[in-house]
Protein backbone atom coordinates (compact mmCIF):
# COMPACT_ATOMS: atom_id res chain seq x y z
CA UNK A 1 0.00 0.00 0.00
CA UNK A 2 1.13 3.59 -0.80
CA UNK A 3 1.61 6.31 1.16
CA UNK A 4 -1.16 7.96 0.01
CA UNK A 5 -4.10 5.31 0.56
CA UNK A 6 -2.36 5.21 4.38
CA UNK A 7 -2.99 8.77 4.87
CA UNK A 8 -5.92 8.62 3.85
CA UNK A 9 -6.61 5.81 6.06
CA UNK A 10 -5.96 7.00 9.16
CA UNK A 11 -7.50 11.11 8.66
CA UNK A 12 -10.86 9.57 9.43
CA UNK A 13 -10.24 8.08 12.40
CA UNK A 14 -8.42 10.98 13.79
CA UNK A 15 -11.49 13.14 13.35
CA UNK A 16 -13.71 10.73 14.90
CA UNK A 17 -10.85 10.57 18.37
CA UNK A 18 -11.37 14.19 18.56
CA UNK A 19 -14.37 15.76 16.57
CA UNK A 20 -17.80 14.89 18.36
CA UNK A 21 -16.09 14.00 21.90
CA UNK A 22 -14.20 18.06 22.11
CA UNK A 23 -17.24 19.75 20.70
CA UNK A 24 -19.26 17.85 23.32
CA UNK A 25 -17.23 19.66 26.13
CA UNK A 26 -17.21 22.98 24.82
CA UNK A 27 -20.84 22.83 24.49
CA UNK A 28 -21.22 21.10 27.79
CA UNK A 29 -18.94 23.89 29.40
CA UNK A 30 -20.33 26.21 27.87
CA UNK A 31 -23.69 25.38 29.78
CA UNK A 32 -22.63 25.15 33.05
CA UNK A 33 -19.51 22.43 33.87
CA UNK A 34 -16.95 19.72 32.22
CA UNK A 35 -17.83 16.10 32.55
CA UNK A 36 -14.59 16.17 34.41
CA UNK A 37 -15.91 18.58 37.00
CA UNK A 38 -19.41 16.58 37.65
CA UNK A 39 -17.36 14.78 40.85
CA UNK A 40 -16.43 18.23 42.12
CA UNK A 41 -19.81 19.83 41.86
CA UNK A 42 -21.31 16.42 43.51
CA UNK A 43 -19.28 16.67 46.68
CA UNK A 44 -19.44 21.01 46.56
CA UNK A 45 -23.39 19.93 46.97
CA UNK A 46 -23.28 17.13 49.50
CA UNK A 47 -25.86 17.45 53.01
CA UNK A 48 -24.56 19.64 55.77
CA UNK A 49 -23.32 17.41 59.25
CA UNK A 50 -25.78 17.13 62.21
CA UNK A 51 -23.02 19.73 64.12
CA UNK A 52 -23.71 22.35 61.67
CA UNK A 53 -27.21 21.94 61.71
CA UNK A 54 -27.24 22.25 65.33
CA UNK A 55 -24.78 25.72 65.20
CA UNK A 56 -27.54 27.26 62.57
CA UNK A 57 -30.33 26.48 64.66
CA UNK A 58 -28.50 27.68 67.77
CA UNK A 59 -27.90 30.75 65.70
CA UNK A 60 -31.14 31.47 64.71
CA UNK A 61 -32.81 30.90 68.07
CA UNK A 62 -30.47 33.21 69.58
CA UNK A 63 -30.81 35.83 66.49
CA UNK A 64 -34.42 35.56 67.56
CA UNK A 65 -34.01 36.01 71.41
CA UNK A 66 -32.57 39.23 70.60
CA UNK A 67 -34.60 40.64 68.32
CA UNK A 68 -37.64 39.92 70.84
CA UNK A 69 -35.76 41.35 73.32
CA UNK A 70 -34.91 44.95 71.19
CA UNK A 71 -38.63 45.01 70.49
CA UNK A 72 -39.85 44.52 73.82
CA UNK A 73 -37.04 47.48 75.28
CA UNK A 74 -38.56 49.79 72.16
CA UNK A 75 -41.79 48.76 73.36
CA UNK A 76 -41.58 48.95 77.60
CA UNK A 77 -38.38 50.58 77.81
CA UNK A 78 -39.94 53.73 79.83
CA UNK A 79 -41.83 52.03 81.77
CA UNK A 80 -39.22 50.18 83.03
CA UNK A 81 -37.09 52.70 83.14
CA UNK A 82 -39.56 54.45 85.78
CA UNK A 83 -40.13 51.17 87.67
CA UNK A 84 -36.53 50.86 88.34
CA UNK A 85 -36.20 54.27 89.49
CA UNK A 86 -39.05 54.23 91.65
CA UNK A 87 -37.94 50.93 93.82
CA UNK A 88 -34.43 52.56 94.87
CA UNK A 89 -35.30 54.45 98.30
CA UNK A 90 -34.38 58.05 98.05
CA UNK A 91 -34.60 61.05 100.74
CA UNK A 92 -34.56 64.86 100.14
CA UNK A 93 -32.51 66.88 102.41
CA UNK A 94 -32.86 70.36 103.10
CA UNK A 95 -29.73 72.18 102.52
CA UNK A 96 -28.77 75.17 104.26
CA UNK A 97 -28.88 78.62 102.15
CA UNK A 98 -29.93 76.74 99.26
CA UNK A 99 -32.95 78.51 97.23
CA UNK A 100 -36.59 76.45 96.57
CA UNK A 101 -36.85 75.63 92.97
CA UNK A 102 -39.10 78.05 90.80
CA UNK A 103 -42.88 77.59 90.18
CA UNK A 104 -43.42 75.66 86.72
CA UNK A 105 -44.02 78.56 84.32
CA UNK A 106 -48.13 79.08 83.75
CA UNK A 107 -49.21 78.06 79.40
CA UNK A 108 -49.46 80.97 77.59
CA UNK A 109 -52.74 81.15 77.35
CA UNK A 110 -53.44 81.24 80.95
CA UNK A 111 -50.95 84.19 81.43
CA UNK A 112 -53.36 85.67 78.99
CA UNK A 113 -56.49 85.31 80.84
CA UNK A 114 -55.27 85.81 84.42
CA UNK A 115 -53.31 88.68 85.49
CA UNK A 116 -50.29 87.33 87.32
CA UNK A 117 -50.09 89.35 90.62
CA UNK A 118 -46.06 90.40 91.51
CA UNK A 119 -44.63 87.19 94.10
CA UNK A 120 -43.46 88.28 97.15
CA UNK A 121 -40.32 88.11 98.35
CA UNK A 122 -38.80 84.99 98.90
CA UNK A 123 -38.17 84.29 102.84
CA UNK A 124 -34.95 82.83 103.87
CA UNK A 125 -35.50 79.33 103.94
CA UNK A 126 -35.80 77.90 107.42
CA UNK A 127 -33.39 76.17 109.10
CA UNK A 128 -34.23 72.04 109.44
CA UNK A 129 -32.65 70.92 111.83
CA UNK A 130 -31.05 66.96 110.90
CA UNK A 131 -33.35 64.62 112.47
CA UNK A 132 -31.95 62.73 115.08
CA UNK A 133 -30.02 59.40 115.49
CA UNK A 134 -31.86 56.54 117.17
CA UNK A 135 -30.43 56.85 120.69
CA UNK A 136 -28.36 53.19 120.69
CA UNK A 137 -29.52 50.61 123.23
CA UNK A 138 -27.28 51.31 126.73
CA UNK A 139 -24.41 48.72 127.34
CA UNK A 140 -24.97 45.45 129.82
CA UNK A 141 -23.25 46.96 133.34
CA UNK A 142 -20.68 44.35 132.72
CA UNK A 143 -20.10 42.78 129.74
CA UNK A 144 -19.12 39.19 129.87
CA UNK A 145 -16.03 39.86 128.10
CA UNK A 146 -15.05 43.08 129.40
CA UNK A 147 -11.67 43.11 130.82
CA UNK A 148 -11.99 44.10 134.75
CA UNK A 149 -9.00 44.82 136.53
CA UNK A 150 -9.71 43.07 140.53
CA UNK A 151 -7.97 44.66 143.51
CA UNK A 152 -4.28 43.48 143.61
CA UNK A 153 -3.54 41.08 146.44
CA UNK A 154 -2.34 40.76 149.35
CA UNK A 155 -4.25 44.35 150.55
CA UNK A 156 -2.54 45.93 153.35
CA UNK A 157 -4.74 45.46 156.45
CA UNK A 158 -6.62 42.40 155.06
CA UNK A 159 -3.64 39.90 155.58
CA UNK A 160 -2.49 38.70 159.08
CA UNK A 161 0.80 36.55 159.45
CA UNK A 162 1.00 32.87 160.67
CA UNK A 163 2.92 29.59 160.29
CA UNK A 164 0.90 28.61 157.92
CA UNK A 165 1.19 31.55 155.56
CA UNK A 166 -0.58 34.96 155.11
CA UNK A 167 -4.62 34.88 156.44
CA UNK A 168 -7.22 36.94 155.29
CA UNK A 169 -8.73 39.28 158.29
CA UNK A 170 -11.56 42.17 158.68
CA UNK A 171 -9.37 45.63 158.09
CA UNK A 172 -9.81 48.17 161.28
CA UNK A 173 -11.81 50.24 159.05
CA UNK A 174 -14.18 46.95 159.02
CA UNK A 175 -13.67 46.40 155.02
CA UNK A 176 -13.88 42.54 154.47
CA UNK A 177 -11.96 39.97 152.13
CA UNK A 178 -15.21 38.76 150.21
CA UNK A 179 -15.67 42.30 149.28
CA UNK A 180 -12.57 43.58 148.30
CA UNK A 181 -11.33 40.90 146.51
CA UNK A 182 -14.65 40.34 144.48
CA UNK A 183 -14.88 40.99 141.17
CA UNK A 184 -17.33 44.22 140.55
CA UNK A 185 -21.22 43.70 139.66
CA UNK A 186 -23.55 46.98 139.41
CA UNK A 187 -26.19 46.28 141.92
CA UNK A 188 -28.06 48.57 139.72
CA UNK A 189 -28.88 45.54 137.72
CA UNK A 190 -32.06 43.92 138.22
CA UNK A 191 -31.71 41.17 136.16
CA UNK A 192 -32.04 37.42 136.88
CA UNK A 193 -28.39 36.42 138.10
CA UNK A 194 -26.34 33.38 137.78
CA UNK A 195 -23.20 32.71 139.26
CA UNK A 196 -21.44 29.37 137.54
CA UNK A 197 -18.18 28.53 139.43
CA UNK A 198 -15.92 25.91 138.04
CA UNK A 199 -14.01 23.73 141.41
CA UNK A 200 -11.18 21.94 141.32
CA UNK A 201 -9.07 23.97 139.64
CA UNK A 202 -5.53 23.01 140.26
CA UNK A 203 -4.93 19.81 140.24
CA UNK A 204 -4.13 19.21 136.95
CA UNK A 205 -1.49 22.31 135.27
CA UNK A 206 -3.32 21.08 131.40
CA UNK A 207 -6.73 21.19 132.75
CA UNK A 208 -6.32 24.42 134.53
CA UNK A 209 -4.40 26.02 131.86
CA UNK A 210 -7.01 25.21 129.37
CA UNK A 211 -9.81 26.87 131.61
CA UNK A 212 -7.81 30.23 132.29
CA UNK A 213 -7.45 30.48 128.44
CA UNK A 214 -10.78 29.80 127.20
CA UNK A 215 -13.55 30.46 129.64
CA UNK A 216 -14.67 33.94 130.23
CA UNK A 217 -13.68 35.93 133.43
CA UNK A 218 -17.20 36.28 134.44
CA UNK A 219 -16.59 32.55 135.58
CA UNK A 220 -15.68 31.97 139.64
CA UNK A 221 -12.91 29.88 139.54
CA UNK A 222 -12.65 28.10 142.84
CA UNK A 223 -9.21 26.27 143.46
CA UNK A 224 -7.75 23.36 145.80
CA UNK A 225 -4.91 24.50 148.46
CA UNK A 226 -2.77 21.65 147.95
CA UNK A 227 -2.27 22.39 143.89
CA UNK A 228 1.18 22.95 142.76
CA UNK A 229 1.84 26.55 142.09
CA UNK A 230 -1.23 27.35 143.46
CA UNK A 231 -0.36 31.11 144.32
CA UNK A 232 0.71 31.75 140.85
CA UNK A 233 -2.39 29.81 139.63
CA UNK A 234 -5.10 32.47 141.45
CA UNK A 235 -2.76 35.42 140.46
CA UNK A 236 -2.72 34.49 136.96
CA UNK A 237 -7.22 33.75 137.49
CA UNK A 238 -7.55 37.47 139.07
CA UNK A 239 -5.26 38.43 136.44
CA UNK A 240 -7.69 38.06 134.22
CA UNK A 241 -10.56 38.92 136.06
CA UNK A 242 -11.86 35.83 137.76
CA UNK A 243 -13.22 35.86 140.93
CA UNK A 244 -11.63 33.40 143.36
CA UNK A 245 -12.49 30.86 145.68
CA UNK A 246 -10.87 27.79 147.97
CA UNK A 247 -12.01 24.55 147.70
CA UNK A 248 -11.33 23.28 150.86
CA UNK A 249 -11.09 19.28 151.19
CA UNK A 250 -14.07 17.96 153.64
CA UNK A 251 -14.99 14.09 154.52
CA UNK A 252 -16.93 12.63 152.05
CA UNK A 253 -19.06 9.78 153.17
CA UNK A 254 -16.88 6.74 151.81
CA UNK A 255 -13.45 8.28 154.13
CA UNK A 256 -10.99 6.71 154.00
CA UNK A 257 -11.38 4.91 150.52
CA UNK A 258 -12.30 8.40 149.15
CA UNK A 259 -9.35 10.54 150.41
CA UNK A 260 -10.19 13.71 149.83
CA UNK A 261 -6.34 15.04 150.17
CA UNK A 262 -4.10 16.42 152.64
CA UNK A 263 -5.62 18.41 155.98
CA UNK A 264 -9.25 17.63 154.98
CA UNK A 265 -11.52 18.60 157.63
CA UNK A 266 -12.96 15.47 159.56
CA UNK A 267 -15.91 15.15 161.98
CA UNK A 268 -14.07 12.70 163.94
CA UNK A 269 -11.43 15.52 164.59
CA UNK A 270 -11.83 18.11 167.57
CA UNK A 271 -12.68 21.86 166.52
CA UNK A 272 -9.29 23.15 167.40
CA UNK A 273 -7.60 20.60 164.59
CA UNK A 274 -9.89 21.12 162.45
CA UNK A 275 -8.85 24.89 162.43
CA UNK A 276 -5.54 24.42 162.02
CA UNK A 277 -6.15 22.33 158.96
CA UNK A 278 -8.31 25.43 158.11
CA UNK A 279 -6.00 27.71 158.40
CA UNK A 280 -3.34 25.57 156.60
CA UNK A 281 -5.96 25.77 153.44
CA UNK A 282 -6.34 29.58 154.16
CA UNK A 283 -2.63 30.26 154.03
CA UNK A 284 -1.89 28.74 150.56
CA UNK A 285 -2.76 31.86 148.87
CA UNK A 286 -4.36 35.80 148.92
CA UNK A 287 -7.17 36.89 147.04
CA UNK A 288 -9.65 34.82 147.16
CA UNK A 289 -13.29 35.57 148.62
CA UNK A 290 -14.65 32.71 150.58
CA UNK A 291 -14.64 28.98 150.96
CA UNK A 292 -16.69 25.85 149.34
CA UNK A 293 -16.20 22.09 148.97
CA UNK A 294 -17.17 19.59 146.63
CA UNK A 295 -15.87 16.58 148.68
CA UNK A 296 -17.52 17.21 152.04
CA UNK A 297 -20.41 15.28 151.86
CA UNK A 298 -19.94 13.99 155.64
CA UNK A 299 -18.82 16.61 156.92
CA UNK A 300 -21.56 19.23 155.55
CA UNK A 301 -24.04 17.40 156.54
CA UNK A 302 -22.64 17.50 160.58
CA UNK A 303 -23.84 20.92 162.22
CA UNK A 304 -21.46 20.18 165.31
CA UNK A 305 -18.48 20.00 162.75
CA UNK A 306 -19.75 22.75 160.73
CA UNK A 307 -20.47 25.60 163.37
CA UNK A 308 -16.40 25.97 164.13
CA UNK A 309 -15.50 26.50 160.21
CA UNK A 310 -18.83 29.26 160.34
CA UNK A 311 -17.28 31.00 162.55
CA UNK A 312 -13.94 31.08 161.28
CA UNK A 313 -15.15 32.55 158.28
CA UNK A 314 -17.30 35.55 159.73
CA UNK A 315 -14.18 36.59 162.03
CA UNK A 316 -11.95 36.48 158.80
CA UNK A 317 -14.69 38.18 156.37
CA UNK A 318 -14.87 35.76 154.08
CA UNK A 319 -18.07 33.95 152.27
CA UNK A 320 -19.30 30.36 151.88
CA UNK A 321 -20.44 29.16 149.14
CA UNK A 322 -22.49 25.36 149.68
CA UNK A 323 -21.65 23.13 147.05
CA UNK A 324 -24.24 20.73 148.34
CA UNK A 325 -22.53 17.65 147.72
CA UNK A 326 -25.14 16.17 150.15
CA UNK A 327 -29.06 17.41 149.99
CA UNK A 328 -28.78 17.40 153.68
CA UNK A 329 -26.11 20.01 153.90
CA UNK A 330 -26.35 23.06 156.59
CA UNK A 331 -23.53 25.00 156.09
CA UNK A 332 -25.48 27.54 153.91
CA UNK A 333 -27.81 27.55 155.87
CA UNK A 334 -25.73 27.99 159.32
CA UNK A 335 -24.18 30.41 157.65
CA UNK A 336 -26.60 32.71 157.04
CA UNK A 337 -27.93 32.21 160.70
CA UNK A 338 -24.24 33.78 161.70
CA UNK A 339 -24.80 36.55 159.41
CA UNK A 340 -22.08 34.81 156.98
CA UNK A 341 -22.23 35.78 153.35
CA UNK A 342 -23.57 32.90 151.76
CA UNK A 343 -24.86 30.99 148.71
CA UNK A 344 -26.16 27.46 147.41
CA UNK A 345 -25.09 25.53 144.01
CA UNK A 346 -28.66 25.14 142.78
CA UNK A 347 -26.92 22.28 139.80
CA UNK A 348 -24.14 20.41 139.23
CA UNK A 349 -23.96 21.21 135.95
CA UNK A 350 -21.97 18.46 135.00
CA UNK A 351 -22.50 15.20 136.85
CA UNK A 352 -23.38 13.79 133.52
CA UNK A 353 -20.92 15.09 131.01
CA UNK A 354 -22.91 14.70 127.77
CA UNK A 355 -23.61 17.94 125.78
CA UNK A 356 -27.21 17.42 126.04
CA UNK A 357 -26.77 16.83 129.48
CA UNK A 358 -24.88 19.93 130.49
CA UNK A 359 -27.38 21.94 128.25
CA UNK A 360 -30.24 21.04 130.21
CA UNK A 361 -28.47 21.68 133.39
CA UNK A 362 -27.73 25.29 132.12
CA UNK A 363 -31.55 25.58 131.17
CA UNK A 364 -32.82 24.60 134.81
CA UNK A 365 -30.58 27.36 136.00
CA UNK A 366 -32.00 30.10 133.87
CA UNK A 367 -35.90 28.61 135.21
CA UNK A 368 -34.42 29.12 138.81
CA UNK A 369 -32.89 32.58 138.58
CA UNK A 370 -35.69 33.67 136.51
CA UNK A 371 -38.30 32.59 139.37
CA UNK A 372 -36.28 33.22 142.58
CA UNK A 373 -34.32 36.71 141.70
CA UNK A 374 -30.65 34.44 141.26
CA UNK A 375 -29.17 31.07 140.75
CA UNK A 376 -25.61 28.97 141.06
CA UNK A 377 -24.42 26.29 139.27
CA UNK A 378 -21.25 24.64 140.04
CA UNK A 379 -18.87 22.17 137.81
CA UNK A 380 -14.92 21.05 137.03
CA UNK A 381 -13.05 22.12 134.35
CA UNK A 382 -13.96 19.41 132.16
CA UNK A 383 -13.64 20.03 128.14
CA UNK A 384 -17.07 19.18 127.51
CA UNK A 385 -18.27 21.73 130.77
CA UNK A 386 -16.35 24.73 129.31
CA UNK A 387 -17.52 24.24 125.52
CA UNK A 388 -21.11 24.29 126.52
CA UNK A 389 -20.61 27.10 129.14
CA UNK A 390 -18.98 29.13 126.43
CA UNK A 391 -22.21 28.41 123.97
CA UNK A 392 -24.38 28.98 125.98
CA UNK A 393 -23.29 32.24 127.61
CA UNK A 394 -23.57 33.80 123.60
CA UNK A 395 -27.60 34.19 124.16
CA UNK A 396 -28.03 34.95 127.49
CA UNK A 397 -27.94 38.67 127.62
CA UNK A 398 -30.52 38.28 124.77
CA UNK A 399 -32.62 36.14 127.02
CA UNK A 400 -32.39 38.99 129.55
CA UNK A 401 -30.21 37.09 132.52
CA UNK A 402 -27.07 38.31 133.61
CA UNK A 403 -23.72 35.97 134.53
CA UNK A 404 -22.17 37.37 137.57
CA UNK A 405 -19.30 36.24 139.63
CA UNK A 406 -20.86 33.80 142.88
CA UNK A 407 -20.08 37.16 145.13
CA UNK A 408 -22.97 38.93 143.47
CA UNK A 409 -25.41 36.41 144.07
CA UNK A 410 -25.15 36.35 148.56
CA UNK A 411 -27.24 36.38 150.19
CA UNK A 412 -30.10 37.03 147.48
CA UNK A 413 -31.20 32.91 147.36
CA UNK A 414 -33.59 31.21 149.70
CA UNK A 415 -32.94 28.89 152.28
Amino acid sequence: MNAAALLGRLKPAKRERSGPGLLARLRRRKAGGDLDDAPRAHKERRPLSPLAKRLLGAYAVLALGLGGLAGWLAMNGEHTTEAWQAAIPSVEVPVKGAQPPAPPAAPPAAAAAVPVQPAPPAAAPAMVPPPAAAAPPPPLAVPVNEPVTLTPAPVPGLVEDSRNGPLPRIAEDGRKPWQVYARPFPAADRRPRIAIVLAEMGISGVTTGNALQKLPPTITLAFVPYAERLDNWVERARGKGHEVMLSVPMEPQDYPRNDPGPNALLTMLPPERNMERLEWSLGKAVGYVGITSTTGSKFTANPDAVNPVVAAMKARGLMVLDARANPRSVAGTLAGQAGVPRAFADRVIDRDLSRGAIDDQLAELEAIAKANGAAVGIGAPYPSTIERINLWLTGLADRGIAIVPVSAVANMQKQ
